[in-house]
């Protein structure tokens, strides 16, 4: 079964105009990293933040900046699929919704 390691998670460009993003990432649905207060050019090394995770067939990466209160729903800032098929080693994946622009490094591993 393959293995994804979290490296790290770039913040180029945060979606919030008026201050940091309070960037959070789901793996498969779990809350594993964040919320965690990113601004533009950020980095936050998620080696020892987010355990690597085994999987079957496919893994989804989700990430979201948090906004507070009822009125303003979690923004969603992009989605990663990583399937069993996926060529192993170390890639980047960039989440660029709703204006912003982070760029993920993680690893497949078998």
């Amino acid at each position: 079964m393959p293995v994804l390691r979290s490296i790290s998670l770039h913040c180029h460009i945060t979606e919030d105009n008026t201050g940091p993003d309070e960037a959070y990432m789901t793996f498969a649905g779990n809350r594993l990293f964040g919320p965690e207060s990113m601004n533009d050019d950020d980095i936050r090394n998620l080696e020892a933040l987010v355990r690597p995770i085994r999987f079957r067939r496919a893994i989804r990466v989700e990430l979201y900046d948090q906004d507070a209160g009822w009125f303003d729903n979690d923004d969603f800032l992009g989605r990663l699929e990583v399937d069993a098929n996926h060529e192993r080693g170390e890639h980047t994946h960039t989440f660029n919704g709703d204006g912003a622009n982070y760029d993920f490094t993680y690893e497949v591993l078998d």
